[in-house]
C-alpha cells in the first residue's frame, strides 16, 4: 500500500530517471545556439579542451552537457540530422551503462554517437561491436563525418585484415567492428610472442548494438581458433578395434539413446588400452585420462547409436552424413570432437584430420571483460532479468519520438491449413490495395513453406503482378537492398527473424520517392505478418517492430496454429478469440524463455570455471612474453619440478621408487645422478639429493648459457615457454569440454553439477601446472649444447 502511495506520489524508478534524463537533454539542446556560433576549426579545439579536463581528473559524466552539444552541432553540420530529445535520453541512457531499448527507426545509431565521443574523451578507445561486417562498415561511413569534424578519428575492423591494419585501426578514438572480431582479437592477442605484435589496448568501454543478437542469443556461441591436431589415425584405429570387440554386457543404453560403459565394460577397456599402451593413469577414471575417455565413449557412440544407411552412408572412401528429417545427405558435413573419426575408423576409411581449438570463449564471458558496457536494442525488457543477472546490465525503455499508431493483433487457428489460407487472404487484400507487406518466418524451411503456398496460389517469385521476394538471414549487404524495396506499395516480401537486423523498412521504399511513400501510407503503411510464433516473444516483437517506424501507421498480424511446433496443443474446438490466442501463445513463449535462461546462466557457472583458468593461464604468458629475465622463471620452474619429482618418488617418510625416480630424473633433467634407497634417516636424505640435484641441474643450465649466451637462450626459451603455453592450454581446454560433458552424464541433481565440475576442473589445473614445469625444464634442459 505504501510502495503504491510512493509510486503515485514520485512516479516509478524508471519515469524518475526519464525525467532527469529528459531535464538534461533540455539542457544540451539549450546550448545549441552558443554551439552554431563556433567555426568549424573552433570545434575539434573545443574538444581537445574538454580531453585535457578528462586527462586532469573530471569525470566523463561532469562533461557529458559540452560533449553531447558539441555532437548535435557536428552531426546538424556534417549529416543535416540533430539529435532529438529521445536519441539525447537513449545517450544518457548509453553513457550511464544501460541497454537503451529504442524502437526501430528511432535512431539507434546516431544515438551513439554521442555516448562514443563522450568516452573516447578517456583516450583508451570504444568499440562499438555490431552483429555483422555491413553494418560495422555501414555505420562507420555514416558516423563518421561527425566524429572527424570533432577531431576524434574512427576505426574499422573487418575480417581480412592483416595485423598492422587492425592496430591501426584500434588505435584510432572510436573503432567499429563486428562483435566476434573483437573476441577473436582478444585470443589472438594472447598467442603473440611480443606485446609490439598484439593489436587490442585495453578494454575499457564497449557498446554492443542489436545487444538481443549478440549478448542473448549468441551469449553462448564459442569464439574459437582452431590449428591442426596432426595425423592420429593410429590412435582412432587403435581404439576402434577394442570397441568393435565389446559385447552387449560391456555396455549399458538406456532410453534416451544414451550409451555408456558397464563396470564390465570398463575393466575390459581398461586392460585393452593398457595394453595398447595408450592408458599411462592407473585406471580411466583418472582425471589425467579425460580426453582418453572421451575418445573412448565416442568410438563407443559410433558403434552403438550410429546405423549405416540411416544415419550415415559410405560413398566411395568417405563417411557421409544423413539429414534425419528428409533423408537427404550432407556432404562436407562432419560430426565434431572426434565422432566423424570414430565413424571413420569404424568403417574402414581414411580418417580425416581433426582440428583442435588453439583458444576459445564465449561472446557472454568475452563481454564481460570490458570495464564499462552498453547496448541498444529494440527490444530488450522481455530479457532484462538477464541483462542483470549475466552482465550487471538495466535496461531502460526509450520512449519514442512519436507517438506509436501502429495496430497488432493475432490470430489462433486449428489447423497449419487455415493459418496458411488466412495468410494468403491478408497477402491479397493488402497487395490489391498497394499495401507492403512483410511475412516474418522462425526459420528458413518455415519460409520456404510460405512462399511454396504462395506459389501455388498464382504469385510467384521475383517480378511480375503477383509477385513476391524471399529473404533469408544469409548475405548482409544483400539483405539491405532487399529491406531497402520492402515498402514500396504493394510489395511482398517474406523474411526470417534474422535478414536484414539494422536495416529500417521505409515506406517508399529507398530512395526516398514522396509519391510512392503517399500511396503506401494511404493503403495504411507496412502489413507485417507473422506466419508463426518464435520461441522468444522478442523475436515476435522484432518482427512487429518494423511498422509504425517514427509515426507512421502500420499493424501487424500474428498468426499461429495448434499443430504449430511451438504450441503442439491437445485441444479440440478452442475459442479463437484474439485474446485467448495471444495468452496461449505467451504462456508457451515463457516456459521456452525461462528454459533458454536457464541454460545460458548455467553455461555461464561452467564458463566461470574456466576464465579463472584461462586468465590465470594468459597472465602467467604475458608475464614471459613481458619478462626482462626469462630465465629466472625457468630456474624456478626447474627447482619446483625436482620437488615434484622428490614428493612422488622419495618421498622422506615412506620407501622410495627409485627406478621410476631415476628414470624421471634422466627423462625430464637429462641427468645421471647416482640415486640409493637410504637404510635409515630418509628425511636427511632426501634433502641432500634434492640438493644435488638442484646444484648439478643449475651447473648443467651455466654450461648452456656460457656456450650460448645469456640473451640468446633468454629468448629461446622464452619462446619455448609461450608455445609450451600455447599447447598445453589447447590440451586442457579439450579436457575441461570432455569435462563438463561427463558430468553432465553422471545424472548428478542440478545443485551438485558446478561443485563437482569446480572440484575436477581444478584438479585438471594442478595437473596442467604441473605439466608446464615439467616441460619447459625438460626443453631447456635438452637445449644447446651437448656434454663432452
Amino acid at each position: 500500500m505504501i510502495l503504491r502511495l510512493a509510486r503515485a506520489a514520485f512516479g516509478s524508478r524508471a519515469e524518475r530517471r526519464l525525467a532527469r534524463y529528459r531535464a538534461i537533454a533540455e539542457q544540451i539542446i539549450s546550448a545549441a545556439p552558443d554551439d552554431a556560433t563556433l567555426s568549424d576549426a573552433a570545434l575539434p579545439d573545443r574538444v581537445r579542451e574538454l580531453r585535457a579536463q578528462a586527462a586532469a581528473g573530471t569525470s566523463l559524466d561532469d562533461l557529458t552537457l559540452p560533449m553531447f552539444a558539441l555532437v548535435r552541432e557536428a552531426a546538424r553540420r556534417t549529416l543535416a540530422q540533430q539529435h532529438v530529445p529521445e536519441q539525447l535520453i537513449g545517450g544518457l541512457a548509453l553513457r550511464d551503462g544501460a541497454i537503451a531499448e529504442m524502437q526501430t527507426g528511432e535512431g539507434k545509431t546516431l544515438a551513439a554517437t554521442l555516448v562514443c565521443a563522450l568516452q573516447a574523451l578517456a583516450g583508451r578507445g570504444v568499440h562499438v561491436a555490431v552483429p555483422n561486417d555491413y553494418l560495422a562498415a555501414r555505420d562507420a561511413g555514416w558516423m563518421r563525418p561527425v566524429y572527424e569534424m570533432l577531431g576524434l578519428s574512427v576505426g574499422l575492423i573487418t575480417q581480412e585484415m592483416d595485423d598492422d591494419t587492425r592496430r591501426a585501426a584500434y588505435g584510432c578514438d572510436i573503432t567499429y567492428g563486428m562483435a566476434s572480431e573483437f573476441g577473436l582479437d582478444y585470443l589472438r592477442d594472447n598467442l603473440k610472442f611480443s606485446a609490439a605484435e598484439t593489436v587490442q589496448r585495453g578494454h575499457a568501454f564497449a557498446l554492443v548494438d542489436e545487444a538481443d543478437a549478440v549478448l542473448i542469443d549468441d551469449a553462448g556461441v564459442p569464439l574459437s581458433l582452431y590449428g591442426p591436431l596432426g595425423d592420429q589415425s593410429e590412435y582412432y584405429r587403435l581404439i576402434d578395434r577394442i570397441i568393435a570387440a565389446l559385447q552387449p554386457v560391456h555396455y549399458q543404453l538406456d532410453t534416451r539413446r544414451r550409451v555408456a560403459l558397464s563396470d564390465a565394460g570398463y575393466d575390459a577397456v581398461d586392460r585393452a588400452l593398457r595394453q595398447a599402451g595408450l592408458l599411462k593413469a592407473s585406471s580411466l577414471h583418472e582425471i589425467e585420462s579425460i580426453s582418453l575417455l572421451h575418445h573412448v565413449v565416442q568410438a563407443l557412440r559410433a558403434h552403438v547409436l550410429l546405423t549405416r544407411d540411416r544415419d550415415y552412408i559410405v560413398q566411395g572412401d568417405e563417411v557421409v552424413i544423413v539429414d534425419h528429417g528428409s533423408g537427404r545427405m550432407l556432404p562436407g558435413r562432419r560430426y565434431d570432437e572426434g565422432l566423424h573419426q570414430a565413424l571413420e575408423a569404424k568403417e574402414g576409411c581414411p580418417i580425416g584430420e581433426e582440428t583442435r581449438t588453439v583458444a576459445s570463449m564465449t561472446f557472454q564471458t568475452f563481454f564481460r571483460r570490458y570495464d564499462k558496457l552498453a547496448g541498444m536494442t529494440g527490444t530488450a525488457q522481455a530479457d532484462a532479468e538477464e541483462y542483470r543477472a549475466i552482465y550487471g546490465l538495466e535496461v531502460i525503455a526509450i520512449p519514442t519520438h512519436r507517438p506509436m499508431i501502429r495496430r497488432d493483433e493475432a490470430l489462433l487457428h486449428r489447423t497449419e491449413a487455415d493459418k496458411l489460407r488466412a495468410i494468403l487472404a491478408s497477402v491479397e487484400d493488402a497487395h490489391g490495395r498497394g499495401q507492403p507487406v512483410l511475412i516474418g518466418t522462425p526459420s528458413i524451411e518455415h519460409c520456404d513453406a510460405v512462399a511454396a503456398y504462395l506459389a501455388a496460389h498464382g504469385w510467384s517469385e521475383g517480378d511480375g503482378a503477383k509477385s513476391f521476394t524471399v529473404l533469408h538471414a544469409r548475405h548482409a549487404a544483400e539483405e539491405a537492398r532487399i529491406i531497402a524495396r520492402a515498402g514500396r506499395p504493394g510489395a511482398v516480401t517474406i523474411a526470417t527473424a534474422m535478414a536484414g537486423r539494422g536495416t529500417d523498412i521505409r515506406l517508399g521504399g529507398v530512395p526516398h520517392d514522396e509519391t510512392l511513400r503517399a500511396q503506401a501510407l494511404a493503403a495504411g503503411g507496412l502489413l507485417v505478418i507473422g506466419a508463426e510464433p518464435h520461441p522468444h516473444r522478442r523475436r515476435d516483437a522484432q518482427l512487429r517492430g518494423r511498422a509504425g517506424r517514427q509515426g507512421d501507421p502500420g499493424r501487424s498480424i500474428f498468426h499461429a496454429a495448434l499443430d504449430d511446433e511451438l504450441l503442439r496443443a491437445p485441444q479440440a474446438e478452442p475459442q479463437l478469440d484474439p485474446a485467448q490466442a495471444q495468452r496461449l501463445v505467451i504462456a508457451v513463449q515463457a516456459r521456452e524463455e525461462a528454459r533458454s535462461f536457464d541454460q545460458r546462466l548455467a553455461l555461464l557457472r561452467f564458463d566461470e570455471v574456466i576464465t579463472k583458468q584461462r586468465e590465470t593461464l594468459y597472465a602467467q604468458r604475458r608475464a614471459i612474453r613481458d619478462d626482462p629475465a626469462p630465465l629466472v622463471l625457468v630456474a624456478q620452474f626447474r627447482d619446483d619440478t625436482i620437488d615434484d619429482l622428490m614428493a612422488r618418488f622419495a618421498p622422506p617418510s615412506a620407501k622410495w621408487d627409485v627406478e621410476n625416480l631415476d628414470a624421471a630424473v634422466r627423462a625430464i633433467l637429462t641427468l645421471a645422478v647416482p640415486i640409493a634407497e637410504p637404510p635409515s634417516a630418509r628425511a636427511a636424505a632426501a634433502r641432500a639429493l634434492r640438493a644435488t640435484l638442484n646444484a648439478t641441474a643449475a651447473q648443467w643450465m651455466q654450461c648452456k648459457i656460457d656456450a650460448l649466451g645469456e640473451a640468446a637462450i633468454g629468448e629461446i626459451l622464452r619462446r619455448v615457454m609461450l608455445a609450451l603455453l600455447d599447447q598445453l592450454w589447447a590440451e586442457q581446454s579439450e579436457r575441461l569440454e570432455h569435462l563438463k560433458r561427463r558430468i553432465g552424464d553422471r545424472r548428478l541433481p542440478p545443485h551438485k553439477v558446478i561443485a563437482e565440475f569446480q572440484i575436477e576442473a581444478f584438479a585438471l589445473f594442478e595437473l596442467l601446472a604441473r605439466e608446464v614445469r615439467h616441460e619447459v625444464t625438460a626443453h631447456a634442459m635438452r637445449l644447446g649444447a651437448e656434454r663432452s
